[in-house]
């Protein structure tokens, strides 16, 4: 027999067992819905996943600190000996230094602590708090109006937030580009906290951020590092005790490694930290409710294998007549054997179809959950890959052929006599 007349034959075969076929398809169907939207609930949260770490921070940039005390080493230090790294907690110009000098480090730029008194806008009387940060890395930040070279603020130039418009008497985004905006600094006395100097900096507008796909959204003025080390350098209340900052911010070079410099700046001495460790931690939990959910679709599967199995026994039995029938007019033991795997192929087929069909079906729900999950319109925590699908179905036809692999043998077996003389 041709191959093709036995998939045709084994088609009608099942045509004729409607419900048994269909009852078979199901159970195989619920493993394949299961792994299916397991799959792509995994794909998806990784994706946005990954889109929010991107827009939480550079991806190249490595915080720095001073490596913190293992409880290891508790034997004092001889006195006015300086240690090779971080001392006290914090970090010293010697520290920057050091860390300039790590192969795959292109820019170094110390932690400034730094605070305003007040902002005011060109002429008017005025004042308003307002927190203030320095833009280290190069983060592409969500703009509502105007642009950033290479996602660094310009010294000069400020990001004023969306929040602030308002209060600042501005129409609009777009309105605010270019103006001018004034801060005031006060330089305090050391332990008495008096004002010792005032000092006001005026800075162009050169964007207005807005909150995006962020984790953590902070409406903040933002100043370039060059800016910051002024305003540290003149908020500071003694100079005499030389420079000391909390950590640093070193951005990886684009030709090195990522790993490879991190852990050159951990073996130098100092505790440091990524977006990377952030990305890594949430893929791994992903993974693992990922897969134990499809865990439960593969055990649906195993179950169903053995309804494979029972279904083509009982159809055996029931055309014992039929076989030993073919067997007299001609048909080979491989013939049968492969009537009864190809039958066995289609029920996985049918399953894996109507279990992978239905799954796709849930990728309407997409905005449905983005909506309930307060995530921005267009957001999608179910992605489908065509392939992932193909193959599952594909799977699916062979654990099925390989189910059906007894009963086919069992089948082909038969002796023709025996089986015309069965009722």
């Amino acid at each position: 027999m041709k191959v093709r007349d036995i998939v045709r034959r084994a088609g009608r075969s099942l045509r004729q067992a409607k419900a048994r076929t269909l009852l078979t398809s199901l159970a195989i169907s619920v493993g394949a819905f299961t792994v299916t939207v397991a799959l792509a609930a995994g794909a998806g949260t990784q994706s946005y996943t990954d889109s929010l770490i991107k827009n939480n921070g550079d991806a190249r940039n490595l915080s720095v600190f001073p490596k913190l005390d293992d409880g290891e080493n508790k034997t004092p230090k001889e006195y006015g000996v300086a240690s090779e790294s971080s001392t006290k907690g914090v970090l010293s110009d010697k520290d920057v230094e050091k860390i300039k000098n790590i192969a795959g480090i292109s820019e170094v730029t110390p932690v400034y602590n730094i605070n305003i008194s007040y902002m005011t806008r060109g002429g008017d009387a005025k004042k308003y708090e307002a927190d203030i940060s320095i833009k280290a890395d190069q983060r592409e930040l969500p703009l509502a109006a105007g642009s950033l070279a290479d996602n660094k603020v310009a010294e000069g130039s400020i990001v004023v937030p969306e929040d602030y418009l308002g209060v600042l008497g501005f129409d609009s985004a777009s309105d605010a580009i270019g103006k001018s905006f004034t801060l005031h600094f006060e330089k305090q006395q050391l332990f008495t906290g008096a004002v010792a100097e005032g000092k006001d900096q005026t800075y162009t507008i050169a964007a207005v951020d807005k909150k995006g796909s962020v984790l953590q959204y902070s409406a903040a003025l933002r100043i370039s590092p060059a800016d910051g080390k002024k305003i540290y350098e003149f908020e500071k209340p003694s100079a005499s005790q030389g420079n000391a900052y909390f950590g640093v911010d070193a951005r990886v070079a684009q030709s090195a490694d990522l790993t490879t410099v991190k852990q050159a700046v951990k073996d130098a001495g100092y505790s440091v930290f990524s977006l990377q460790d952030i990305q890594e931690a949430l893929f791994q939990f992903i993974n693992v409710v990922q897969w134990g959910a499809a865990g439960f679709g593969f055990l649906a599967i195993l179950a169903s294998v053995f309804g494979i199995i029972n279904t083509q026994y009982i159809s055996v039995l029931e055309r014992t007549q039929q076989i030993g029938l073919m067997k007299a007019l001609g048909a080979r033991r491989r013939d049968v054997g492969r009537l009864f795997r190809y039958e066995a192929a289609w029920v996985g087929f049918l399953g894996g179809a109507i279990g992978t069909g239905l799954a796709l079906l849930t990728g309407l729900l997409n905005p449905v959950i983005a909506s309930a999950l307060a995530l921005e319109p267009g957001t999608k925590l179910l992605l489908f890959n065509p392939i992932t699908s193909i193959v599952l179905i594909v799977s699916l036809m062979i654990i099925a052929v390989l189910a059906g692999y007894f009963p086919s043998r069992k089948a082909a077996k038969l002796d023709p006599i025996e089986a015309l003389r069965t009722e």
